[in-house]
């Protein structure tokens, strides 16, 4: 008999942890399997990605409308009083403490459960839903995301089996408190290489330029480091180098960041480009890859640069170490814009180094759709 699976993440926008769910779900047994992939909102661009083996599921697991307003009613008056006493308390958190109780079980039950993202769908699972076997992906650094180890314990150490997406990432877990080494495994995001080479092909037309091509690519957060992007646009203009910056994404800060894009008169070098379902082809179109996170949980836009031979900067957050080596497979800088400006320099003004990364980059093998399917397969149905 089949066993009854369910995922559940918020939404199918564009996102680390979207992109890898959606690399997954293909390389399920669905033989032996058969799979709801439960959403908060549905319309994703990533969603027309899920194989039709897959049911996709809209939550609407909510008490009565005019109680639920009620609850958001006060959720949003506890975000408020929170900003007021500078209380540090993430905004899932604060969601779940108060809005609990507007949510009902599901009324199927599962032979797995597996909540996909932190937050909201690793409360909610905990919870409310009914099955065997609990599972819950870990995919950012927690604490620096703005978790708190005291409240989420709870909540991890019910679960039969958290999944970290890095071995740094597993340690941080451990070492700040949010559950036990023995009950972490590690499974790192899977890439489809075939399919990156492939979407990477298609056509674009808006990096069309002779001059030096950056891209950037990933949600328009305080996490993925924009801000720190644009003030390294200022410097590098200002050594005189001619350019354009690609950001590919979206997102909360996207006006703040047009702003200070129009404060520093960086029009002519900075373009955002919006979110797109096919980022490959702007990847592939670049000259450079630059991340500016502040922090990850693995950092799935550099391995996709990397399976398409793209020269990588990164700013140097703790689980970059799992994927470059400085010098040899990409540079990483510290988190400034003084120091990303100095590695992009370094690379624009020696070849040689550039040709020994993209080299280098050409003799890696990225292995782990069929290395970490095997994984996940035999974890859901062990």
């Amino acid at each position: 008999m089949k066993k009854n699976v369910l995922f559940f993440i918020e939404s199918l926008q564009c996102g680390g942890a979207e992109k890898s769910i959606i690399s997954l779900l293909p390389l399920l047994d669905y033989s032996k399997m058969d799979v709801d992939l439960l959403l908060l909102k549905r319309g994703g661009i990533f969603e027309q990605y899920v194989p039709k083996d897959v049911h996709i599921i809209e939550f609407n697991q909510r008490v009565h409308p005019w109680l639920f307003k009620i609850y958001q009613t006060l959720f949003s008056l506890r975000l408020r009083w929170n900003r007021l006493i500078v209380k540090k308390e993430h905004g899932a958190e604060t969601r779940w403490k108060v809005m609990q109780h507007a949510y009902t079980p599901t009324a199927k039950h599962y032979d797995v459960a597996i909540a996909y993202q932190q937050g909201f769908p690793t409360y909610y699972i905990a919870g409310n839903v009914h099955a065997k076997k609990k599972i819950a992906w870990a995919n950012v650094d927690l604490t620096k995301a703005g978790y708190n180890a005291s409240f989420n314990s709870t909540y991890y150490y019910s679960y039969d089996t958290i999944v970290a997406v890095s071995d740094n990432l597993k340690d941080m877990l451990a070492d700040d408190g949010f559950v036990c080494t023995e009950k972490i495994v590690v499974i790192k995001d899977i890439l489809n290489v075939a399919l990156i080479r492939e979407m990477a092909a298609l056509p674009q037309h808006e990096i069309q330029t002779a001059d030096l091509n950056l891209v950037t690519v990933g949600r328009m957060v305080y996490q993925k480091g924009y801000d720190i992007a644009v003030n390294t646009a200022d410097i590098i203009r200002q050594r005189g180098l001619k350019f354009h910056w690609y950001f590919v994404g979206d997102g909360a800060m996207r006006s703040m960041i047009d702003g200070l894009i129009q404060e520093k008169h960086l029009e002519d070098n900075v373009i955002l480009l919006g979110e797109k379902a096919n980022p490959y082809p702007y990847m592939a179109a670049a000259d450079i890859y630059v991340q500016t996170s502040r922090f990850e949980g693995f950092g799935i836009t550099l391995a996709e640069a990397r399976i398409l031979g793209k020269p990588v900067i990164s700013t140097n957050f703790p689980v970059v170490h799992d994927q470059i080596i400085d010098g040899k497979n990409g540079l990483i800088a510290e988190m400034n814009a003084e120091s990303i400006a100095q590695q992009i320099m370094r690379i624009v003004n020696n070849p040689e180094l550039r040709d020994s990364i993209i080299h280098n980059l050409q003799q890696e093998h990225n292995t782990t759709a069929e290395t970490e399917s095997e994984k996940v397969n035999r974890l859901i149905l062990d």
